[in-house]
């Protein structure tokens, strides 16, 4: 019994020693112009958005994020630009073009009272250019509208499905120091594509890698093992 519990040990922990940590490079999308922005992640919008707690995982297959990310995206990428909206979102993953998370909220911007249209809830405001609509996340990454007044629903809210990102592209193979991954909506960032325009995140691999604890527990765990057989 021992010994299948130490096998098992040793295979989670070998497991887990395939992924290794990175850091976000950079969040872009393509604005309604066709112009590429950079999504804030440090907290520095003046009007939505906090600072990024989240530490990346990446295995191959599966980005992990540990914490919150909180994404504002503005005009031109400035922190004093009109806000549209910022995704705050906690324990992040995103695998095989599928995202989860613990917690998802959309936070509105500026963009609302400028020109009338909302980002989170997917609405326009009617003649009396008044907000009479109410949209509420979570807990989790459920979600409520009620549509009110004369305003006029466009689209379905925003969810974590806005995550939904398939693996685009990779330097390297993916898992060295250095190397860069791409997860993306499939769309070419600065282009247009049916139904909106290109969204990628950047990562790259970092000089400690995740790995590098999870091999020294594995040879650790094996130490120990051999000891006790002795």
């Amino acid at each position: 019994m021992k010994k299948l519990l130490l096998g098992l040990a040793l295979f989670a922990v070998s497991a887990a020693a395939n992924a290794v940590t990175v850091v976000l490079v950079v969040h872009n999308q393509t604005s309604g112009s066709g112009a590429v922005s950079s999504l804030l992640t440090d907290g520095s919008h003046v009007s939505t958005g906090t600072t990024s707690t989240v530490t990346w995982d990446w295995d191959g297959t599966t980005l992990s994020g540990s914490g919150l990310y909180s994404a504002a995206s503005s005009i031109g990428s400035s922190p004093f630009s009109s806000s549209i909206l910022a995704d705050n979102i906690e324990d992040l993953s995103i695998a095989s073009g599928v995202a989860t998370a613990t917690l998802y909220s959309c936070q509105e911007g500026t963009f609302l009272a400028t020109v009338g249209a909302s980002g989170c809830g997917g609405y326009n405001l009617g003649a009396n250019f008044s907000d009479d609509s109410s949209t509420t996340w979570g807990p989790g990454t459920t979600i409520s509208q009620t549509i009110g007044g004369d305003d006029v629903s466009t689209s379905s809210p925003r969810t974590i499905s806005a995550y939904d990102f398939g693996f685009v592209s990779f330097t390297g193979t993916g898992l060295t120091l250095g190397d860069t991954v791409t997860l993306g909506n499939g769309v070419g960032v600065g282009s247009q594509g049916v139904g909106g325009g290109g969204e990628a995140m950047v990562f790259q691999v970092v000089p400690v890698p995740a790995a590098a604890w999870s091999f020294g527990s594995a040879l650790g765990l094996l130490g120990w093992a051999r000891r006790r057989v002795v």
